[in-house]
């Protein structure tokens, strides 16, 4: 499943910076997104047709996160997407608070060459 065309515009509703992989700008608080695995799950004939994506949402912030986290959860959950953890670290190097949602998706392969 490619993600970036569906959480990436949902995400910006937010008002945040959203970007996949790695945040370049300047922002104090911005979103990135990235895949964090991707299996198939459901065979047919011994051919996968459906894969479980897996993937990682995280805020950075300077402020308290505690009323982003639900709102990104409720992002994902609209999406189709199921919330499996939450956490939250302060990286003392960056003085970030930095939020992690973790959800996955299941979904039909749809590879074309």
């Amino acid at each position: 499943m490619t993600i970036e065309p569906i959480i990436k515009p949902a995400l910006e509703q937010l008002g945040y910076p959203v970007a996949p992989d790695c945040y370049n700008g300047d922002a104090d608080e911005y979103i990135v997104f990235n895949y964090s695995d991707e299996r198939p799950t459901i065979w047919v004939d011994d051919v996968d047709r459906y894969d479980l994506t897996t993937v990682q949402v995280h805020f950075f912030t300077r402020y308290d996160p505690s009323g982003i986290k639900p709102k990104i959860r409720a992002i994902l959950r609209k999406l189709g997407f199921t919330i499996l953890a939450t956490e939250q670290f302060y990286e003392t190097d960056t003085k970030y608070r930095h939020v992690i949602v973790e959800a996955e998706i299941a979904s039909e392969i749809k590879e074309e060459f």
